[in-house]
């Protein structure tokens, strides 16, 4: 009656179980490769930050060591960080103060004043496209 015989069907399920369980198998290899290269991309992400932070606390501790709090010539304020051997600007009223080798505070001529000016517009600029 019909063309195929038990033993048939039952190969037949077998093959089609087999092929089942590969498919299962190739699916969760899939996704236990997606879960590390996640993973690996997250740890990445996660260095790259860190060693951004470590370079600006470097940053930050040399510019803190390299700079005095200064005495606007000026207007007096006192809210003003320089380093030293450069030019900064007063907070409270814009004076381009030069600070010396020692920490004194003076303030800067026109040369001075422009080359912080200068300075301080590409800082700016590279900020904005950083």
């Amino acid at each position: 009656m019909f063309g195929i015989g038990i033993n048939n069907l039952i190969k037949i399920g077998f093959r089609v179980s087999d092929h089942i369980l590969k498919q299962q198998e190739i699916e969760r290899a899939r996704t236990a490769s997606e879960r590390a290269r996640l993973q690996a991309e997250a740890s990445r992400e996660k260095a790259i930050e860190e060693t951004a932070r470590h370079r600006r606390t470097q940053l930050e501790d040399e510019i803190a060591r390299d700079s005095v709090a200064v005495e606007c010539p000026n207007c007096g304020a006192t809210c003003n960080r320089i380093r030293r051997n450069s030019t900064g600007f007063c907070q409270f009223c814009g004076t381009a103060i030069q600070v010396s080798a020692e920490g004194t505070a003076y303030i800067a001529g026109p040369i001075e004043k422009a080359r912080a000016l200068a300075a301080e517009d590409i800082r700016q600029k590279l900020g904005e496209k950083g």
